[in-house]
């Protein structure tokens, strides 16, 4: 991790936020209810086709919402999790007391086992005062990290630079430059997938595709598919 970041100090601010909202979603940084559940739709339409259970892991679980989430949307998922904040994890597991959630930075400690689908959702729209460019080598090495734990793939979104109203401390990310990361990197089985919210996009890794990918994907490059959304919003 880059040396210039201070993760003690987003800490700090997500600690104020679960302060002041309690366990609702505004408590991890969503604008409200809605916003966090299209957020959550998103993401998890990579393994919208499976039919069988399968494993999930959430990185940047916060409160542990994704699994209410899930319950409700998909019955085959099974839910884990980890955060960096330890009260996080506490108040998660004291939201439900069966949720399988742990405090832990995968890049210092990556876990033993391997998930089927490894998620991360808003964990990187926050950048506090960290410096753009080391927010984004830290990005790149937490990409790797977590197509690394995934049998099946990764999905992860981020807030659009062609989003309007972007705020200061904000992270917001090229959507071309990040899926030829990903493809040059580790995984030329990427896409992008554009988001029902303006300036929001979340950018899939395959292991391997499945078939309703592979029907979809036929006939242009994944890489061509990443043209860019110039409406923007304000927040996540």
């Amino acid at each position: 991790m880059p040396n210039s970041i201070d993760m003690h100090n987003i800490i700090r601010y997500y600690d104020g936020l679960l302060d002041k909202n309690g366990n609702d979603g505004q408590a991890v940084g969503w604008r409200n209810a809605e916003s966090q559940e299209r957020k959550f739709f998103e993401v998890t339409q990579i393994f919208a086709h499976e039919k069988q259970p399968f494993t999930v892991y959430d990185v940047g679980c916060g409160l542990g919402h994704l699994r209410d989430f899930l319950r409700e949307n998909n019955h085959f998922a099974r839910y884990y999790g980890c955060d960096i904040n330890p009260r996080m994890v506490e108040r998660a597991r004291q939201r439900n007391l069966e949720l399988a959630v742990e405090c832990r930075d995968i890049l210092l400690s990556p876990p033993k086992r391997r998930y089927d689908y490894v998620l991360a959702s808003g964990t990187f729209n926050l950048r506090m005062n960290a410096p753009k460019r080391a927010w984004k080598e830290y990005v790149q090495h937490m990409l790797r990290a977590l197509y690394g734990i995934a049998r099946r793939g990764m999905a992860v979104d981020f807030l659009s630079t062609f989003a309007k109203g972007q705020e200061s401390q904000e992270y917001h990310q090229d959507p071309s430059e990040i899926l030829a990361f990903v493809q040059r990197s580790f995984s030329t089985l990427a896409e992008i997938r554009h988001s029902l919210s303006p300036g929001h996009f979340a950018v899939f890794a395959y292991r391997s595709l499945p078939l309703k990918s592979i029907s979809r994907l036929r006939g242009p490059s994944l890489k061509s598919r990443s043209m860019t959304d110039s409406l923007g919003m304000k927040a996540p």
